[in-house]
């Protein structure tokens, strides 16, 4: 049976899709075409979820099929790889240098001391305030690693290989989720708007450049809190309330660590949302003012805006964030309003 031809109404009704991937939450929404012999939004949004799945697919660190894992376990210290791979390897590697070695992909092996092995369900998570009166070290902002060993990562695009010494492992959890959103917004040229929300980072474009407001979920409640208005850009927020749970002795334990340690880190913040030009830049930045403390935070922020949340609640606007709300997002999810 032949498929119903696509209407003129099909092709001006936007997409708005919601699915699981990564781990998280992600939402694709896809505006009407801004001209002719531009795809219908259902077709776009359809493009860009094959890639995200596709992404996952070949970079999960949770899948001993993928990619990177098999990136990770090659003994070989010279290893070909995909240009996907070498993308997200140069991003890992673009988020250390912009934190100064705060945002370190050679964390692999710590995350799995701390017990972040598994991909996350959820299940384990503890409540955030509860978490924070328990026994944990006093709050202190959190330093780069001295051995700094990702600057030992080379990628070799003209070659097509990755370097690193034998038995040196990748993860690309700090920066994979802004760098999908970027990559999945290449594909959204011509419509009037649109966004990609890889689970909190969010790249947000279209040819109309409307104002956004982007609604910042509470860092304890998981309600409706703050906002950050956007036109074109990015939004990313990295905070401690998704992934934390109790270790086997009882303390609190989470996913963001300090890599002069390899302990999570408690830094007297519990939540950052920075604005960027790029998801990559913008988890970037959140992620490395969340370890940077309360004081580093306001000087991180200030190039571009962003609001923090200490461990009383109390949050921080930093820079400057009109607020002339257009189009609603909550993040991680939501509907738009």
């Amino acid at each position: 049976m032949l498929a119903a031809a696509t209407t003129d109404a099909d092709r001006m009704q936007p997409a708005d899709r919601e699915l699981r991937l990564m781990g998280t939450r992600v939402r694709i929404l896809v505006g009407p075409p801004a001209r002719e012999g531009v795809d219908a939004p259902e077709t776009a949004a359809d493009r860009v979820e094959k890639f995200l799945r596709e992404y996952e697919a070949r970079l999960s660190r949770f899948r001993a099929d993928s990619e990177l894992s098999r990136l990770n376990a090659d003994p070989r210290e010279e290893v070909p790889a995909s240009e996907l791979l070498r993308s997200a390897v140069k991003a890992a590697i673009e988020a250390a240098e912009l934190s100064g070695g705060l945002v370190d992909p050679t964390l692999l092996e710590d995350l799995r001391s701390v017990g972040y092995e598994q991909r996350w369900t959820g299940d384990e998570r503890i409540d955030l305030a509860e978490a924070l009166e328990g026994e944990r070290p006093e709050p202190h902002p959190a330093s780069p690693a001295p051995q700094q060993r990702w600057r030992e990562i080379e990628v070799d695009d003209e070659a097509g290989v990755i370097r690193r010494p034998a038995g040196l492992q990748i993860d690309n959890g700090g920066s994979g989720k802004g760098h999908a959103a970027d990559l999945a917004s290449e594909l959204l040229e011509g419509f009037e708007h649109w966004a990609v929300d890889c689970g909190g980072d969010i790249r947000i474009g279209g040819e109309l450049a409307a104002e956004r407001e982007v609604e910042i979920l509470d860092a304890f409640t998981g309600q409706p809190g703050d906002s950050i208005t956007v036109r074109r850009g990015a939004v990313a927020t990295s905070g401690l309330r998704s992934r934390i749970w109790r270790s086997a002795d009882g303390s609190p334990a989470h996913h963001v660590l300090d890599p002069s340690t390899g302990e999570p880190a408690f830094t007297g913040l519990v939540s950052v949302s920075a604005l960027a030009p790029t998801a990559l830049e913008a988890e970037t930045l959140a992620k490395t003012a969340l370890l940077s403390g309360p004081a580093g935070a306001r000087r991180i922020l200030a190039r571009h805006g962003g609001i923090t949340v200490d461990e009383q609640g109390n949050p921080e606007r930093i820079g400057r964030l009109d607020a002339r709300p257009v189009v609603k997002l909550k993040l991680p999810g939501g509907t738009t309003r």
